[in-house]
């Protein structure tokens, strides 16, 4: 008889306990309909709870505190209308276009007039060799008024060029028939290439090669625009996935400091030996380890999606704690990995600047070919002349003037009609032969490249689909884990309301479930991350 009581008391002593050991460890854990009728009273006259589920959801958590830093809720959406406007690396990019189109106005420049003037002044001395003459020495003065306009012309290659030039003179000859003398000249020429240069020349080529150019500009912006949004939304994602772990991590160590306290209070009541407190501090350092490592990854993070938003360093994001308030949904998306590689292989921006590599290759296959041809030009010209001033006649000087002169020119009064050919052939034609060849080698490197980025193509938008499909695959069994470690949780807290299982199981259990919670956000974001990559592929590359 005193055995069975010594017993029941000794039962009743262990319930009081286990009850007051679990009310220290969770006791900021709500209490369940379940255990509420089942309360042991605990010292002191409270009421005490066994351990319960911690049913933290996934996606509540919110950055830890920065002194001095203010908190800024950023949405996926807003941060990537931040980063299309603030990335530096984007707004670089932005520029190329321009400065292509500042070298296509350069190179249309060549085919814009070219005005031409002079002015030359000569005072001459020379013996007197004539016995005309009355004076040992004759002074002759002249002054050159030139003028002159030339255009390249953007057809044939040709070249016209009109010239103005008079000139003024004066002497103390008394020989001179004209003193002053004043002779204008106006001439219009025209030099047309009929051999190399007739098609197709450097200068015309530039034109449709800066052409080819400024739509690789365009392809290539694009592609960084798609880049920039794709790095956004990782960097997003990734930010709040170490958010997450944080919180998660805290919660770990939480419960491992519960489970020391409560094998620490045992030791002093005399319920447990003191080496057995060795094993939850070893889970508390744990703990207080991992939470370090999430707290150096959200930093990271953090600063990794500051820098593709943030416009310097004094800009406000860069200054702030970032807190993305979206939450990752799951969108089921069908995968056409076949309609998907033949679309990027018509329309992906890698291909089409590919395409437009050969285009420029060919278009300076076209120059070089016409370069081995020898030179051949043919020249035509018109001029008109007139000559005035103070005319010496019968002994008396005559008045005149320059307007004699720009009369007769008017006039048409002395034409001068000319027309001829010019031909240049350097021997052997070497260096046109080698451009030549060299053009040809490009092609080929060209239409080669294209084909090895054809095969890439294939090869990144299959794999980018089977990722769609594969990361799909691995959320199902990470909500399947979850699910399971919830019932396996809900198991060990059973077994521990019945005395089958010590606390520390339970912890382990709940440990387990937090660590599955993650692992079922990493793969949702994973799978997030896939489908928007899958979409970007087909339409960009890297």
């Amino acid at each position: 008889m005193m055995n069975l009581e010594c017993r029941v008391k000794h039962v009743l002593a262990l319930t009081a306990v286990f009850a007051t050991v679990a009310a220290t460890a969770f006791a900021q854990a709500g209490p369940t309909p379940a255990r509420q009728a089942g309360q042991a009273p605990a010292q002191g006259g409270a009421v005490q709870q066994l351990p319960t589920v911690d049913r933290y959801v996934v996606g509540q958590a919110q950055p830890p505190a920065e002194p001095g830093l203010n908190r800024m809720d950023l949405s996926l959406d807003t941060a990537m209308q931040i980063a299309l406007e603030n990335n530096l690396d984007l707004r670089a990019a932005r520029m190329s276009p321009q400065a292509v189109d500042y070298q296509l106005t350069g190179a249309r420049a060549a085919f814009n007039p070219r005005i031409t003037s002079s002015y030359a002044y000569n005072n001459a001395q020379t013996a007197n060799n004539s016995t005309l003459e009355g004076s040992a020495n004759v002074s002759n003065l002249s002054q050159r008024f030139n003028g002159g306009v030339s255009q390249l012309m953007p057809w044939y290659g040709g070249t016209v060029t009109a010239s103005f030039n008079n000139t003024r003179s004066t002497t103390n000859s008394t020989t001179s028939l004209f003193n002053p003398n004043y002779q204008s000249n106006l001439s219009v020429n025209y030099t047309q290439p009929l051999l190399a240069g007739f098609k197709i020349d450097n200068t015309r080529n530039q034109l449709r090669t800066l052409a080819v150019t400024r739509q690789v500009a365009d392809l290539t912006l694009l592609s960084t625009i798609e880049n920039t949004k794709a790095n956004v939304r990782t960097a997003y994602w990734n930010l709040r996935q170490a958010i997450e772990q944080i919180e998660i991590q805290r919660r770990a160590l939480d419960l491992a400091r519960r489970l020391f306290e409560d094998n620490r209070v045992k030791v002093e009541i005399g319920t447990l030996a003191p080496i057995d407190t060795v094993q939850p501090e070893a889970q508390v350092a744990t703990a207080e380890q991992g939470l370090l490592n999430a707290e150096i990854t959200w930093k990271t993070a953090q600063l990794s999606l500051k820098r593709l938003l943030a416009n310097g360093p004094d800009d406000d994001i860069y200054r702030a704690t970032i807190n993305p308030t979206e939450t990752p949904a799951l969108s089921i998306s069908s995968v056409d990995i076949e309609g998907a590689v033949a679309r990027a292989t018509a329309e992906r921006t890698d291909v089409l600047t590919s395409r437009k590599n050969i285009e420029s290759a060919q278009l300076t296959l076209e120059v070089t070919r016409n370069q081995t041809k020898p030179q051949l030009d043919l020249t035509g010209g018109y001029s008109v002349a007139g000559q005035g001033g103070s005319k010496l006649f019968q002994g008396n000087r005559l008045p005149g003037g320059v307007g004699d002169a720009f009369g007769q020119v008017f006039g048409l009064d002395y034409p001068n009609w000319n027309f001829g050919f010019n031909f240049t052939y350097p021997l052997g034609m070497a260096q046109a032969k080698a451009n030549y060849a060299r053009a040809v080698l490009l092609l080929e490197q060209q239409e080669a490249q294209l084909k090895a980025t054809e095969l890439t193509i294939s090869s990144d938008v299959t794999n980018a689909g089977l990722a769609v499909e594969n990361t799909y695959k691995q959320f199902q069994a990470a909500v399947k884990n979850r699910e399971a470690q919830e019932r396996n949780t809900d198991a060990a807290q059973t077994r521990f309301d019945v005395g089958m299982s010590t606390n520390y199981e339970v912890v382990q259990a709940q440990n387990n479930l937090t660590a599955s919670r993650l692992t079922e956000l990493s793969r949702l974001i994973a799978y997030l991350n896939a489908i928007a990559e899958f979409d970007r592929i087909q339409r960009v590359g890297r």
